[in-house]
């Protein structure tokens, strides 16, 4: 699914870094249900696909991300 080897699995969808931090992976309809869940109203929710390229060494790499708007409510 992603870059991390299965041993760094801590979780459902959650990865141990090799510098000992955590990284949770979200999708749209947990990002959804967790601000409509705390009153906002959903405008906008997508994936962010994005490549980026090291200098320095020519690595390639996709990147995705959830990008969303809410509004809270008057």
């Amino acid at each position: 699914m992603l870059r991390f080897e299965p041993d760094k699995r801590v979780g459902f969808r959650e990865y141990m870094r090799s510098d000992g931090t955590r990284s949770y992976f979200f999708c749209t309809d947990t990002v959804r249900d967790l601000f409509i869940g705390s009153g906002f109203n959903e405008l906008e929710l997508e994936y962010c696909c994005v490549k980026s390229t090291n200098r320095r060494t020519g690595k390639s790499m996709r990147r995705v991300c959830v990008r969303g708007k809410f509004q809270k409510p008057f």
